[in-house]
């Protein structure tokens, strides 16, 4: 009788991957962006992409449910993400090899809408080249697993919003969808 090993040490990214197998087949509610702040595709173009130096035209963030506790101490103390990003004219997520991405926390729910004018609570900024490392292979493609600490911050809500974003130029951002992770035990 063949013997298989054990995937419960994966458990937490199961879910993840579950969600970035939807993303493959087209079902990507929650999971995706739209064009970014200022890039409105007109109805004659809506097939026509703009042009990015990276190459970046969308970005897809995954989010585990819950905070973790990454130090042993009592309470959370970080978020764990998987990125996607639809890189020039690939048909599924690619590496992304130019540019950079932040990955922002804010404290508390908060909407797309809102999200240019609320200063985040912590900042984490990715190179292309940083972002190599954590590099995975999926069967939808190549994505970003990050675990990431949040140092010093404490949350007052039960709740933080994490949200992906890559600087296009002229102070404009392309934007994940908000991810909404619970900091409750």
């Amino acid at each position: 009788m063949a013997r298989y090993p054990s995937q419960h040490g994966n458990t937490p990214f199961l879910w993840m991957f579950a969600c970035a197998v939807v993303i493959g087949v087209g079902a990507s509610s929650g999971c995706t962006t739209g064009t970014s702040r200022g890039d409105v595709a007109s109805a004659s173009g809506a097939n026509k992409r703009p042009k990015r130096p990276s190459g970046i035209l969308e970005l897809h963030l995954l989010t585990m449910p819950v905070a973790l506790n990454l130090d042993g101490a009592p309470g959370p103390d970080g978020v764990a993400v998987k990125l996607f990003a639809n890189v020039g004219n690939a048909t599924k997520p690619a590496p992304i090899r130019s540019g950079e991405i932040e990955i922002l926390l804010f404290d508390g729910l908060l909407t797309d809408k809102n999200v240019p004018t609320l200063k985040p609570a912590h900042t984490w900024t990715f190179t292309a080249k940083e972002l190599k490392g954590f590099e995975t292979q999926a069967m939808v493609g190549t994505g970003y697993q990050l675990t990431l600490r949040w140092g010093s911050f404490k949350p007052k809500n039960d709740r933080v919003t994490v949200i992906a974003r890559h600087p296009i130029g002229d102070g404009r951002y392309l934007y994940s969808t908000p991810g909404v992770i619970s900091c409750s035990p």
